[in-house]
């Protein structure tokens, strides 16, 4: 599985608190549409699209949405036809992910699970955008952030793996084996029966 692939997969659905309100359910609900358009199926990507920009159109104070919408416009520039649309499209998402984190760096609700995840969408698609458009050492600080964030150890099991598997994924890139198997490693032992435990399970058996 291409690197790129596997490493959207790290957006899996954050597992929100018991008392999470009617919001999260909308946001996990538009994740779950994303996470099919990550794995390559263009209706699902113009779904959430649809979804993000009505949320992030009725709640312009949470970040969380204007992020994942600029997320869904970068896989619209990985789904174009031709360079000029993909350059343009991305660039459109960057834009709104910038937008994002400006807000977040402005708020006060530092450290909230929403908070992280616009942090860790935010982060992946930095990392994982072609490298001409000079995002990956930005992803990267931002994945320190969210690891060095008081509030991450006690985000929910998944959201601790996915940001483990990002880790590891980038160490992989920068040919770190040792910081790759820490992080895969990192990831089984934080949620082994979640997707991304059981796929760092696989990746593990694979070296």
């Amino acid at each position: 599985m291409a690197l790129r692939r596997i490493a959207w997969f790290v957006l899996l659905v954050v597992v929100w608190p018991a008392q999470a309100d009617e919001l999260d359910h909308e946001l996990t609900e538009a994740r779950a549409v994303f996470l099919r358009g990550v794995d390559g199926d263009k209706h699902a990507v113009r779904d959430a699209l649809q979804r993000f920009r009505s949320l992030s159109q009725n709640h312009p104070k949470e970040p969380v949405f204007m992020a994942y919408l600029g997320a869904c416009m970068t896989l619209q520039g990985r789904d174009a036809a031709n360079n000029i649309e993909k350059g343009r499209l991305t660039d459109e998402g960057l834009g709104q992910i910038d937008r994002a984190l400006k807000r977040l760096s402005a708020g006060a609700d530092q450290g909230s699970p929403r908070t992280l995840d616009a942090l860790l969408v935010a982060a992946n698609t930095f990392i994982h955008i072609p490298s001409f458009f000079n995002r990956y050492d930005e992803g990267k600080r931002l994945l320190q952030q969210i690891l060095a964030d008081p509030a991450f150890d006690g985000m929910a099991a998944g959201f601790k793996a996915a940001t483990y598997m990002a880790a590891a994924l980038v160490a992989r890139g920068e040919g770190d084996d040792d910081a790759y198997r820490r992080n895969l490693n990192l990831v089984v032992s934080t949620d082994p029966e979640g997707r991304d435990g059981r796929l760092a399970s696989k990746m593990l058996e694979e070296r």
